[in-house]
């Protein structure tokens, strides 16, 4: 073989394919089921015949789930909240590299020991991510690199193998993970490139080393604090600067992206693989280099990248071929297989020479089931895909926000979801708190006793309350009809509470619709959104509330528009096109907004609703005007170097900025727009002491999609004031009195633009 072929899978956040696998029925993302098609992953008949003729293959388990390889030995909360683990998965992700190639020249794995030290010494610190990463990568790999190009050089000296004339990688990541794929892309052509008679090539250990194909799902870099405060933060160290596509298209071949139309959680913003062909020109448009695509699929986050089982918020009843995610796994497996990733094949595309020359092509009946799709799915996605226009990416995304708006004032704020077999399958099986209680604890047994088997020792001792718990969890699976359900230690516990989720859902969305919502305690319709840590590193970013009141009133009249357009006075839909795309919203996209952080908050996003465009990032560039609050672990502005910095920020509430009349009071609350820049303060995170501020940064602070041009102001912006006992204050030290005269001030404000426009129809 002339070139080893070698795929690296990045799973997204929580996903874990060695347990997810063994669920009834599975829950493998579409990273994993792309993983199990893949030639060479040391695993089913003749894989090991699949090395020998040079494919390798690698999975990397998502952030927040155990990952014993990296030194991960449990479930990680901060790996879901704030994509810790990530750099360590992209260093192992490197590491695989060695790995395959040692053993194609007829050694033994990379021991994982050694692997993991490598792993640990690249490691950095959020602060230095950018400045001292490529630096450790580079120290730490160059000896064992060398070493292996020396061995490689020296087999085919002997000819003791065949001459390895490249290395040909195909990369998959799905949300977090895609991040990683694109990250770990970037980092790898930073660590081979050379430069070698007037021109530019990359090596690795001395072989020319390319990616054929990187295929990504719905990628997000968020840093997980979002749902804190009204925050859109997202490259946190190792993302901060990685997401950028490689320009070189001998370095990468091609790459396709598949994002999800209708997700709109704060806390997940897109990372676009669009961007500035120059980043200093301001006057350049962002375009799509050469080799590179994006497409739209409906559904939220993992509607496109997989993991939902059959069932899951009454969607995808049939089985795991009307689960929506099987249309882009069936369209990536597609664009990866024409420019030749190494994929199996079903038994019936495969002749039988060529299955019994090479049985490791051919797919096994689990993985072929997994790629299966529903012809009922296929029409009513062809049905969607007839009635959308193409444009811009965020103008699209725009147009299908006003979509879903107008389903959910149909379904949610009229409650005819209520009517929908969806909601007929979860009723009745929300966990009770009991129960709830005994699976918890169920599941830290199991853990524990996972622990104590791989320690040595003995699993914990059997009692009355243990038995207790057993027995809840059997008349649990007994009254809601469930298989036995499997308690995955490798992941985070997650209750039943569809019912609920659902129902608070309508109720969110219909108050917010109507309206029906009301003043905040002190009659201000402010509120104080307060970023714990600012200094983790990274960028972190305020939105902008008067946008998003635009937003909030836009969206309302696009999901009118799209009401009076699918359904008649009745609610009923126009038509049969209209009946199916109704119910491709009803039987198979899911809410991911009711889920998210519910069982543990039992409340929706904070700071956010259904009425918000997503945020998307085209590099260094935003759909939404941003206000820049950090970067590089220093928080903008704050006069002192502390370890931790926080964040507290005035906000008003961006319904009552859209002219909207509050119930019960017959006139607008808010008159007059924010100013340039919000209005901040920062304080000590250990002690709650008040931090001083610069003055004169309104310009590094103003609102803007610009966010290229204000990071090169950040980064000339210095600290010189010091903190002084007479500076030092707790945050909260008059804020009652100042929401009081901002009230005031407020309302004797110009009228806005936006209220002479008149009530929102």
């Amino acid at each position: 073989m002339d070139v080893l072929h070698i795929t690296l899978c990045f799973d997204g956040t929580n996903n874990h394919e060695l347990t997810d696998k063994l669920n009834h029925p599975p829950t493998t993302s579409n990273v994993a089921r792309l993983y199990h098609a893949s030639l060479g992953r040391g695993a089913g008949p003749g894989q090991s015949r699949a090395n020998e003729a040079g494919f390798y293959a690698y999975y990397m388990q998502g952030v927040g789930t155990e990952f014993p390889e990296i030194g991960e030995s449990e479930p990680d909360a901060m790996g879901l909240v704030a994509a810790r683990g990530g750099e360590n998965r992209i260093n192992w992700g490197l590491t695989r590299l060695i790995d395959a190639l040692r053993r194609h020249c007829g050694e033994s794995h990379l021991e994982p020991m050694q692997a993991v030290a490598w792993v640990r010494q690249m490691s950095s610190g959020f602060g230095d991510v950018l400045d001292r990463g490529q630096q450790r990568r580079r120290a730490v790999l160059q000896e064992p690199l060398t070493v292996l190009g020396e061995t490689v050089e020296r087999l085919h000296a002997s000819r003791s193998i065949p001459r390895i004339k490249a290395l040909r990688l195909y990369v998959y990541g799905f949300s977090r993970g895609a991040a990683q794929a694109r990250t770990f892309t970037q980092w790898l052509q930073q660590l081979t490139e050379v430069e070698a008679n007037g021109e530019t090539c990359y090596l690795f250990a001395g072989v020319p080393i390319s990616v054929g194909f990187l295929g990504l799902f719905d990628t997000v870099a968020s840093v997980g604090m979002a749902y804190l405060a009204p925050f859109v933060s997202g490259h946190m160290g190792w993302a901060d600067g990685s997401l950028r596509l490689p320009e070189s298209q001998v370095f990468l071949e091609r790459c396709v992206h598949l994002v999800a139309a209708h997700e709109q959680r704060g806390s997940f913003p897109l990372d676009s693989i669009r961007r500035k062909a120059n980043p200093d020109d301001p006057d350049c448009p962002s375009t799509y280099r050469a080799g590179t695509f994006e497409y739209l699929y409906p559904g939220v986050h993992s509607d496109v990248g997989g993991g939902y089982p059959p069932g899951d918020q009454g969607k995808a009843l049939g089985g795991n071929h009307e689960l929506l995610s099987q249309l882009p796994l069936q369209h990536m497996f597609h664009e990866a297989y024409q420019v030749g990733a190494p994929l199996q094949a079903s038994a019936d595309a495969l002749s039988d020479e060529q299955k019994e020359r090479w049985p490791w092509l051919v797919m096994d009946g689990a993985t072929y089931e997994a790629f299966d799709i529903s012809p009922t799915l296929t029409r009513r996605f062809n049905i969607w895909l007839d009635a959308q226009d193409n444009g811009p990416l965020e103008e699209v995304m725009a147009r299908e926000a006003g979509l879903i708006t107008g389903w959910r004032i149909s379904r949610y704020a009229n409650f005819l979801f209520r009517t929908t077999s969806a909601w007929a399958h979860v009723q009745g099986k929300d966990m009770s708190e009991e129960e709830r209680s005994a699976f918890t604890a169920l599941h830290l047994r199991q853990r524990e006793e996972d622990t104590a088997l791989r320690a040595g020792k003995e699993p914990p001792a059997a009692s009355v309350e243990h038995e207790r718990h057993l027995a809840l969890k059997r008349a649990y699976e007994q009254r809601t009809g469930a298989h036995e359900i499997a308690l995955n230690p490798a992941k985070t516990f997650e209750p039943s509470l569809d019912q609920r989720q659902l129902h608070d859902a309508m109720l969110d969305f219909r108050r917010d619709y109507i309206p029906e919502w009301s003043l905040s305690p002190f009659g201000s319709g402010l509120s104080q959104g307060r970023l714990i840590n600012a200094s983790v590193g990274g960028l972190v970013y305020l939105l902008n509330e008067q946008d998003e009141a635009e937003e909030y009133r836009d969206l309302r009249r696009a999901g009118n528009r799209e009401v009076m357009r699918w359904f008649g006075e009745d609610l009923a839909p126009r038509d049969e096109d209209a009946r199916e795309l109704v119910r491709l919203f009803d039987e198979h996209v899911h809410d991911s907004r009711a889920w998210f952080m519910n069982a543990a908050l039992d409340e929706r996003e904070v700071f956010s609703d259904y009425f918000r465009y997503r945020a998307i990032f085209f590099d260094d560039e935003s759909n939404k005007r941003l206000s820049l609050l950090a970067t590089a672990g220093q928080v903008i502005g704050v006069a002192v170097a502390l370890a931790s910095v926080g964040l507290s920020v005035s906000r008003r509430d961006p319904r009552l900025l859209v002219g909207l009349l509050m119930p019960g009071l017959g006139i607008p609350l808010f008159r007059g727009k924010l100013g340039v820049a919000p209005t901040i303060e920062a304080f000590d995170s250990a002690t709650g002491i008040a931090l001083p501020l610069v003055e004169g940064l309104d310009e590094v602070r103003a609102y803007t999609r610009q966010v290229a041009n204000v990071l090169k102001l950040a980064q000339a912006w210095s600290s010189s004031a010091s903190l002084h006992e007479q500076s030092a204050r707790k945050p909260e030290s008059g804020w009652l009195g100042r929401l009081r005269q901002t009230l005031d001030d407020a309302i004797r404000a110009p009228v806005s633009d936006l209220e002479n426009r008149g009530p929102d129809a």
